[in-house]
């Protein structure tokens, strides 16, 4: 009967995970899944792959989870430093000097992701799209849509019982496979040094195949992410910054971050999430175009006796990036 405890622990996870959430230890580096609004938000053509292994202490049924992401923009504000013909007068390259509609940015973006849990796979992606209008000379005011499409299936056919009963019966002859739209949206508000942004994540959520298990209920209602850079010299920063979750029950999970940054070349940083648990990071950059990072998380509760940790990795393709940007947002 241990099998079908684990199925029944899986569907307990399947219906809080009714609505796709990035699992990964490194929330700033796919910040358009959690708010539309950072689509485009990079001076590059951004793409981004990460494999993160849970739990590694459950051996073949650990937690595996892959996303690629992309993200671009289909209009550039327009940049006098570049485009101007009087690059010898002050005034003609002051972006105030441009009217609002040429300093506007739209983005667009999307991700494919695929997870294994156990029995439990989940395959699916989304496409994002916001518009950044600039504020002030340094900051601008973003809003953004996205449409997510996400497919759960729990494969019964893999679970053995010695004595079947009647549940497992029933899972045998059931539908199964479950597939969700939900459209979200957000708004941002960011310059070079600091962002705050909110989400309101089932804006619509709908059942487009429905499964016989209970699997349709959103887990998430919003979120909240915050955060600023503070320069230490002229070549380390530090950038902490917080993420906050809002269920549908208003309770809140909470991520603290604190990340330093040497010549925007090489990063280490430290996460401490409220649900128990901590992140160590490290990052690096290759050059303009490429950038890898890694994290382990390590359970700091109860729940570590049972696991060797989660292990993540992300590499970074900077497309396009002609004038050898960093990153952008944290």
């Amino acid at each position: 009967m241990k099998k079908i405890y684990l199925v029944i622990l899986l569907l307990t996870f399947a219906s809080a995970r009714a609505q796709y959430i990035p699992n990964n230890a490194q929330t700033f580096q796919f910040m358009p899944l959690f708010n539309p609004a950072f689509s485009g938000i990079e001076n590059f053509n951004d793409m981004k792959f990460s494999y993160r292994h849970q739990w590694s202490g459950f051996g073949s049924n650990s937690p595996k989870f892959i996303n690629l992401s992309y993200n671009t923009r289909l209009i550039e504000p327009l940049d006098l430093n570049y485009n101007s013909i009087r690059l010898s007068d002050p005034s003609a390259t002051n972006p105030e000097n441009l009217p609002s509609s040429r300093r506007m940015i739209h983005g667009i973006g999307g991700n494919i992701f695929h997870s294994e849990i156990g029995v439990l796979s989940s395959v699916g992606g989304n496409v994002h799209y916001a518009i950044h209008y600039p504020v002030s000379a340094n900051a601008r005011f973003a809003a953004g849509l996205s449409l997510l499409v996400e497919n759960r299936k729990l494969n019964v056919g893999e679970v053995t019982v010695r004595d079947p009963d009647a549940f497992y019966n029933h899972l045998l002859s059931s539908s199964t496979s479950q597939t969700d739209l939900n459209v979200r949206a957000g708004v941002l508000l960011y310059s070079e040094k600091y962002y705050v942004g909110l989400t309101y994540l089932p804006l619509l959520y709908t059942v487009l195949g429905a499964s016989d298990l209970e699997m349709t209920q959103p887990f998430y209602r919003g979120s909240l992410q915050a955060g600023v850079a503070l320069p230490v010299n002229a070549d380390v920063t530090l950038k902490p910054s917080i993420m906050a979750l809002l269920q549908m029950d208003n309770g809140v999970s909470l991520d603290y971050h604190v990340k330093a940054f040497f010549r925007q070349n090489i990063w280490l940083g430290l996460t401490y999430r409220d649900i128990k648990s901590g992140v160590a990071i490290v990052g690096w950059n290759f050059d303009e175009r490429i950038s890898a990072s890694y994290s382990y998380e390590m359970s700091l509760g109860q729940f570590r006796q049972f696991n060797d940790g989660s292990h993540e990795l992300v590499l970074a393709l900077r497309l396009n990036n002609f004038r050898k940007y960093s990153q952008y947002t944290w």
